[in-house]
Order: C-alpha cells, then structure tokens, then sequence
C-alpha cells in the first residue's frame, strides 16, 4: 500500500512538468528572431519619458549572447498605441542580415522596442 501511495504521489507532482510541454510547436514555427551585433549600449539612470504614436507597436524579447556581443530579438507582442512608457536601456546594433544599424529601447516591464517607433516625452491628448 505504501508503494501505492508513493506512486500516485509521484505521478500528482509531475504533471505540473507535463503541463507546462508545449502540446503544439506551430506558434514557435511562426515566431521570427532577428540577430544583430551589438555596436553600442547604455543604461539610464531615471527612466526617460517615451510614448507611442497612433498605432501599437511589436515588442521583442532580446536573448544577449555572452560570449559575443550580439543579441537577437523575437516578437512577443505589442504595446498600446497613445500610450506614455518609460525607457531604461538603449541598444545599438547591426543587422546580421541586412548590414544596416538599428536602435532599441527597452521599455521598462514590456520589452525591447525599435527607436524609430517611440517618441520623445508624455503622450498628451489631442483637444
């Protein structure tokens, strides 16, 4: 009886592991990541003010190589558009494909986010 037990005991713990195995590899197939060389970085001491325009715009997650300073981003979703953000770190790098230089902005609790797509300063409404 106590073999039993410790069996179903056993079998209760792990299937939070088996929970958490992708049924489905079809979204990772469909998820993209960007690969660019690190040129430049900086953090900031206070969070500077950034917002969105009128639409959203994608957030990357960013895995930074630690051997090499490169980083590559994946799409994890959007910001909202009309939105004030704070920024905590910037990134310069160069695209591994494309050759061209590219900026990132980490907003802070989101993600990465290219420069080109935030605005300096709070978002205010328009009258």
């Amino acid at each position: 009886m106590k073999k039993l037990a410790t069996i179903f005991a056993g079998t209760i713990l792990a299937l939070p592991i088996f929970a958490a195995i992708p049924v489905s590899t079809a979204n990772a197939a469909k998820t993209k990541t960007y690969h660019f060389s690190i040129l430049t970085s900086d953090f900031y001491d206070k969070g500077r003010v950034y917002h969105t325009k009128d639409h959203a715009v994608t957030v990357y997650r960013a895995a930074i190589g630690a051997d090499t300073p490169s980083i590559d981003f994946t799409a994890r979703g959007k910001l909202k558009a009309a939105t004030t953000y704070y920024v905590t770190q910037y990134v310069k790098a160069k695209s591994n494909a494309t050759k061209k230089n590219r900026a990132f902005l980490y907003v802070k609790n989101h993600g990465w986010v290219q420069s080109t797509k935030l605005v300096k300063g709070a978002f205010q409404q328009a009258d």
